[in-house]
């Protein structure tokens, strides 16, 4: 077939001849020289002088001819003939991302409810002034550790003093009078016996018995009236020596003292008690936390024992940390449960005790507290990186059998390392996306390649290594081995069986079921 180029060159050159060939010869010789050039530039000027517009036609990407649009409708023809003559292009798609593709582990676990608590002081003491007065002294500095009975602050002690012998000197003369008044009710005892033996004898008068009784009845009432005078002053004088105590102030209790909040020489309990300072006691230490009615409901449900036995909360371990600890260096146990659920905010609130010894844990932190809850069965097991999550919730990719991608909604509980337990959405089964869920599509194909994981292994109750503060100056109390819990919050109702319920009045599981191999 003859080429369609040839063809328009042909037409052309019989309507423009040597103007024409000269710009077509520029497919087959390279410019060469100046002449060349001075010819192409010479052609292109008479060519345009000629005609008004040209088409450019590019011919595979290498020579550019010129068509006049005078004739428009064989420009536009040879612009298509030319066109269809290359090859098209087609969309080649791209090849199926490459994933890392699992089975989820099959073991059994401790499952633990994880909630935040706030610690709380077990003693704490805000020192006040309970009498009036300036401060004369301040015996102690701030953050010093006390003891009970050590004196923190001296008011002024003069005035009460003064009012301590008063008070006493009372409490004299109402003895005194007591005594007095003890002294006639004799007399008038005495009288009263003499009058009634000359009665007898007819040597007085009825009226002088009757009178002699009345003069013992006033010496009674006097003798009343001098006990309640002197009792009066008694009770006067031990308030008198009462508030000369209060001008030295003291510490009811161990702990540490904190900042003087008046400055020495200020007037202090003129009309309140003026607070002073305060003084706290670390060790140990509350913390209180609060669990939802269906995670009670849950704990509740997990023990079939009889309910008459009383529950003893003391025996069930706690594990708690702060925000700088890795692990749950900390191990306590519940100390009290509320009587009932807070209709307000639907919780339950609990309260575990921690032994704090060097005081490593302040009071009105948040920290994060961990309560076994029994043992799962067979577990599922993946591993943390594998999850995702949105709006909707957490999530795994699965890969089917046809490599198309899947999304499945799973709820997660118990933690150990990178390892966390599905409660719900998977049953060990599938193939779960490890590495590339980035790149992973529900509907769309994967080229999955497939590894094992492997049981997780030792102590499950053991939840990250090192289990200590990161502060090495600070020293924790550590718990003992095989006792640190192993896993976040789990739900009962999650794969595997729970087997106890140590909320109920179990004792904590102390060593975690071994792994299934």
């Amino acid at each position: 077939m003859t080429d369609p180029l040839q063809q328009a060159v042909a037409w052309l050159r019989g309507r423009h001849g040597t103007l024409l060939s000269s710009v077509t010869n520029q497919r087959d010789q390279p410019m060469r020289s100046p002449q060349v050039g001075f010819t192409f530039g010479g052609a292109f000027a008479r060519i345009t002088a000629r005609l008004s517009w040209f088409l450019l036609v590019p011919h595979r990407g290498i020579v550019v001819y010129l068509l006049p649009l005078r004739n428009l409708p064989l420009a536009l023809l040879m612009v298509v003939w030319i066109a269809g003559c290359s090859p098209p292009n087609q969309y080649q798609a791209p090849p199926p991302p490459a994933v890392t593709v699992a089975k989820p582990v099959r073991q059994s676990v401790t499952l633990y409810l994880e909630e935040t608590g706030a610690t709380e002081a077990v003693e704490l003491v805000e020192i006040r002034a309970r009498v009036a007065g300036y401060l004369d002294e301040i015996k102690f500095e701030a953050g010093q550790q006390v003891k009970a009975g050590d004196v923190l602050y001296v008011i002024q002690q003069g005035e009460y003093q003064a009012k301590l012998k008063s008070a006493q000197a009372e409490v004299d003369s109402a003895q005194a009078e007591i005594n007095s008044q003890q002294a006639a009710l004799k007399l008038a005892g005495i009288e009263l016996e003499r009058q009634k033996k000359l009665k007898i004898d007819n040597a007085t008068a009825q009226s002088k018995v009757d009178q002699a009784e009345a003069d013992l009845q006033t010496a009674e009432a006097a003798v009343d009236s001098a006990n309640a005078a002197h009792n009066s002053a008694k009770a006067a004088f031990d308030r008198a020596e009462l508030d000369l105590q209060y001008t030295t102030v003291t510490s009811p209790i161990d702990g540490r003292v904190g900042r003087s909040l008046v400055k020495l020489g200020n007037l202090v309990g003129e009309n309140d008690a003026t607070h002073l300072t305060t003084v706290v006691a670390y060790d140990p230490i509350y913390v209180n936390f609060n669990i939802s009615e269906r995670a009670l409901l849950q704990v509740m449900r997990g023990n079939d024992r009889d309910t008459s036995e009383k529950a003893d909360i003391t025996e069930t371990k706690a594990y708690m940390r702060r925000a700088v600890d890795k692990g749950f260096p900390f191990v306590g146990h519940l100390e009290h449960a509320d009587l009932g659920v807070d209709q307000s905010t639907g919780t339950f609130m609990i309260r575990a005790v921690f032994p704090n010894p060097q005081r490593s844990i302040l009071p009105g932190l948040f920290v994060r507290v961990r309560i076994p809850m029994g043992t799962a069965e067979r577990a599922v097991l993946i591993p943390e990186r594998s999850l995702g999550a949105d709006q909707a919730g957490r999530f795994v990719m699965v890969v089917g059998d046809d490599n198309v991608v899947e999304r499945r909604n799973v709820e997660v509980g118990s933690k150990y390392e990178d390892m966390v337990v599905v409660t719900e959405g998977l049953n060990g089964d599938e193939s779960v996306v490890i590495d590339g869920i980035q790149r992973s599509r529900p509907g769309a194909k994967v080229a999955p390649k497939e590894t094992q994981l492997s049981n997780v292994k030792g102590d499950l109750e053991i939840v990250e290594e090192g289990g200590q503060s990161p502060n090495a100056d600070e020293t924790v109390v550590p718990a003992p081995a095989g006792t640190e819990p192993a896993a976040e919050a789990a739900s009962s109702s999650g794969t595997g069986s729970v087997v106890e319920s140590p909320l109920r009045g179990q004792a904590a599981t102390e060593d975690s079921t071994k792994a299934n191999e």
